[in-house]
């Protein structure tokens, strides 16, 4: 069975390179935070490699797998003349955090391109990589959040003056911590998967890792994104057969688990003091009811910042987008975050295609393979989770650490398809080879 170290010898040096630099990208991001933590600047580090690593694999990706990256590009050209126009009327100068934003935004559909050729091309020796990578990934998750506890690194949230709550949440050495909240649950996606199916003792405690470090982030979507994986892997890894085998033992057991929710229900403000969230949601529905809490007061952003634009710039210009300049000059708030309208603002219809296609490709790709990999239905799961995300927090398509690990994820669905090809032809070759030895 070939490993990475047999990928990598029969692989070109450039894709060496890659995989090297896509192995160390969350560790990138956590020197990134780390250098920033301690010298105030983390003197672009991370965008500076992270801009090498896209321009390579659009390079790379064009050459294996051009018909993917069409559309993406051609996004990414129809999202610059409204910021550029902008730009030229004002003379401000954001024009660079606009070529960041549109490179983020597409880096999702660059790396899915590259990345799917090759989980194709070496299936199993691509799965046995991405195991190591995200393993690696998230105990330097889980070591951040011990640092994080000791004291290092900050806070996952500034003190407020409205609220006085006792502890912020800790994000340790990383500077995002609702990015850090998506990428906990996309590594947390595949290392569950893989627990379940080869390590089924170890599933409880990497729950309780990924829960433990959820609670300290004190993020929606961490918390309960994390809680839905946990809950609900195991059910889309059993065969329905055994659900009816075994159903009356499964209906007592829901009914005990009914019951345990409806006691957490009864003493929901208990726990979520205990969280040390409580204050904030509460803070957050005096203000602006239930939608206050589910969107943490985006609603109010949402239209106070589509009011603006609709005001100060003419409708053709609205189409193309304004960019981020274009609502900086006259916000200090400027991001919905609620990434399609954010996309929509800045970069207008050509952002608003982005990112319907960026998850048309990913649910479409882990909805393809539910009959054929395995680990279809978590990922399909993750996606709307993210989704949903996308469209009530922010911080999935227009984030800088997510995008690599959730390319990988899907492509990974590519890989386990094609395995039992991989598979047929590698006991082919073996067969063939005896043959030989036995004519010789």
């Amino acid at each position: 069975m070939p490993s990475i170290r047999h990928y990598l010898s029969i692989a070109t040096p450039l894709d060496k390179l890659l995989v090297l630099l896509a192995s160390l990208l969350v560790f990138i991001d956590w020197g990134n935070g780390l250098l920033w933590h301690t010298f105030g600047s983390s003197f672009g580090f991370s965008a500076s490699i992270k801009l090498l690593l896209l321009l390579l694999l659009i390079y790379r990706g064009w050459q294996l797998n051009r018909q993917a990256l069409h559309w993406p590009l051609a996004l990414m050209l129809l999202m610059l003349p409204g910021p550029l126009y902008v730009l030229w009327l004002t003379g401000h100068h954001y024009g660079l955090a606009d070529l960041q934003l549109i490179s983020k935004s597409a880096a999702l559909l660059v790396a899915l391109a590259y990345f799917s050729e090759l989980a194709r091309q070496q299936p199993q020796a691509f799965l046995r990589w991405l195991d190591g990578v995200f393993a690696a990934s998230f105990l330097l998750l889980f070591v951040n959040s011990l640092l994080g506890l000791a004291g290092y690194g900050g806070t996952a949230y500034q003190p407020m003056d409205e609220v006085a709550q006792p502890f912020l949440g800790v994000k340790g050495f990383f500077i995002s911590t609702n990015e850090l909240s998506g990428l906990l649950l996309v590594l947390s996606c595949w290392l569950l998967v893989r627990s379940w199916q080869a390590l089924r003792w170890f599933y409880p405690l990497l729950s309780l890792a990924a829960l433990s470090i959820a609670a300290l982030l004190l993020t929606k979507t961490g918390l309960f994104g994390v809680l839905l994986l946990v809950l609900l892997i195991p059910i889309l890894l059993t065969p329905r057969a055994y659900f009816y085998a075994k159903r009356q033992w499964l209906l007592g057991l829901g009914a005990i688990l009914l019951g345990l929710l409806m006691l957490l229900l009864w003493h929901l403000s208990s726990v979520l003091q205990w969280v040390g969230i409580y204050d904030k949601l509460q803070f957050a529905y005096e203000q602006r009811g239930i939608m206050g809490i589910i969107l943490s007061s985006r609603d109010y952003y949402l239209q106070r910042n589509f009011t603006l634009v609709a005001e100060r710039y003419p409708e053709w210009l609205q189409l193309f987008g304004v960019g981020q300049g274009g609502l900086r000059l006259h916000l200090k708030k400027y991001f919905i975050e609620l990434d399609l309208f954010d996309l929509l603002l800045f970069y207008g219809l050509a952002g608003g295609l982005l990112f319907a296609l960026s998850f048309w490709r990913v649910f479409g790709l882990s909805a393809g393979a539910l009959k054929k990999a395995s680990a279809a239905g978590p990922v399909l799961l993750l996606n709307s989770l993210l989704l949903l995300v996308a469209l009530l927090a922010g911080h999935v398509l227009t984030s800088g650490m997510l995008w690599l690990p959730w390319a990988l994820i899907n492509a990974a669905l590519l890989a386990q398809q094609a395995l039992p090809r991989a598979l047929a032809l590698t006991l082919l070759q073996t067969e063939t080879g005896a043959a030989d030895e036995r004519s010789a």
